[in-house]
């Protein structure tokens, strides 16, 4: 990756104006092998989940078993790639080439992830609405860098902003500068900006939120003070959210994440879309798989008012996880009202799903008693697959109860249902889930508030 030479001479003028911030708080190191580019490394913090890839799979298997790692104890192949599942999510690892032999590092870090596309947060500050300049180009150093770095021009954004450390456009400009530096791989020096950009205004308040983010140091403690955005001005506030999801997220804090999250995408800058859109279905995804009960209602609330959430990135998994999720709560026709909803969307961007798709959606109308409904996607299935693709053990089934009855709804009623009734009947069986739920959690303090008196 080419990195600017001006963000190295930044890097150095940090070290002499602000303490290094420490970020890992646990390090191992694993010898490989001799150095080679037939390894490659994948890290998924969020599911605690380390991978690696070579030529010889199962000798760097056995190799890494051997060195019985704390971090990621638990070394298995899977289908050729060697998989390392380790005992925490605020993780990241990476292959050392150091005098011609290879070495696996593995990091616990003191804050939350910050490498890849989805666990970033990128935000353009309006110059004119935040008060540090004029619209783009912009008539300031702090301006003129804040719409470069927008447009991808990391050179110029550098020079400008080191232009604004002078300035009253010193804040935002330090945060920028420190968000660079991140970028590039450089977390100690873009703790170091942060720090320049000190805790004072809505700015520093943001590089405090960052702070955090890299160190740790509020995550168990004042997390929720840190996060709080409700008195910043906009898009500080839903960026503020963002950021308070993903750190409740990887503190086991799915509910409050959640919470975050849905605030986000309902804010008047409105989240989760453009540049956040992969951070938030991201996180979304990996919180509906990891949820069981508590908290699940948030995540599917959350689900629920996501922008486009039918299409786009993620969109397919987001809607298999979310309907299994309502279903094993005991709604199916709930969760096959979810699908129905995408049927049109999955048929026409990915028809090789289409036929498994549909056969889930069918089984859950089943399941809640719902042969009409089965009855239109099974027509709808016919009409898209063909017969001879509703073939196997699970279709045969379907399709057999869908024989016992003669039950056979008009044109007129089959129009009426795909078009009003799946839509009508989602909010009706989400209402009625969320009560149940409320209820639940209700009934649950007051047997606990009962057995824990006197």
């Amino acid at each position: 990756m080419f990195v600017p030479a001006i963000l190295f001479v930044l890097a150095a003028e940090v070290t002499e104006t602000a303490p290094r911030l420490p970020t890992v708080e646990t390090v191992e190191r694993i010898p490989l092998q001799r150095a080679s580019k037939s390894v490659s490394l994948t890290v998924y913090p969020f599911n605690r989940r380390i991978e690696l890839r070579s030529r010889d799979s199962t000798a760097l298997a056995t190799k890494i078993a051997a060195a019985a790692s704390r971090l990621c104890p638990r070394t298995f192949l899977d289908h050729g790639t060697v998989v390392l599942l380790c005992t925490t999510r605020r993780l990241d690892g990476a292959l050392i080439d150091e005098e011609g032999k290879l070495f696996l590092e593995i990091y616990e870090l003191r804050g939350v992830p910050w490498r890849g596309e989805e666990n970033r947060i990128r935000i353009f500050y309006n110059p004119a609405a935040l008060r540090f300049g004029d619209g783009c180009p912009g008539d300031t150093p702090a301006a003129r860098g804040e719409c470069a770095y927008q447009a991808g021009q990391s050179t110029v954004a550098a020079v400008e902003f080191r232009r604004a450390l002078n300035g009253d456009g010193r804040r935002v400009a330090a945060i920028r500068l420190g968000d660079m530096a991140l970028s590039n791989q450089d977390p100690s020096a873009a703790a170091g900006w942060y720090q320049i950009a000190g805790r004072m205004g809505i700015f520093g308040r943001m590089a405090t939120a960052r702070l955090c983010e890299l160190s740790g140091n509020c995550l168990a403690s004042s997390r929720q003070s840190v996060f709080e955005g409700s008195l910043l001005p906009e898009p500080l506030r839903t960026e503020m959210q963002l950021r308070a999801a993903r750190a409740a997220a990887y503190m086991d804090d799915f509910p409050q994440a959640m919470i975050s999250l849905r605030k986000a995408i309902e804010s008047a800058h409105g989240g989760c879309d453009g540049t956040t859109q992969l951070f938030c279905r991201h996180l979304l995804l990996k919180v509906l798989e990891e949820l069981e009960k508590n908290g699940l209602q948030e995540a599917l609330e959350t689900y629920l008012v996501l922008p486009g959430r039918t299409q786009g990135t993620l969109a397919l998994n987001l809607i298999h996880v979310a309907a299994e999720k309502v279903a094993a709560l005991g709604a199916p026709v709930f969760a096959a009202n979810l699908m129905a909803a995408s049927a049109q969307v999955v048929d026409a961007s990915n028809n090789g799903v289409l036929g498994e798709f549909l056969l889930r959606t069918m089984e859950l109308y089943l399941a809640g008693g719902e042969r009409t409904r089965a009855r239109v996607v099974s027509e709808f299935a016919e009409t898209r697959l063909g017969r001879a693709k509703m073939t196997g053990a699970r279709w045969k089934l379907v399709l057999n109860q869908l024989q016992e009855s003669d039950e056979s709804p008009s044109t007129a009623a089959r129009t009426q249902l795909v078009e009003g009734e799946i839509t009508r009947d989602l909010t009706l069986a989400y209402t009625a889930l969320a009560r149940a739920t409320a209820s639940r959690v209700s009934a649950e303090a007051a047997h606990n508030a009962a057995s824990e008196a006197p």
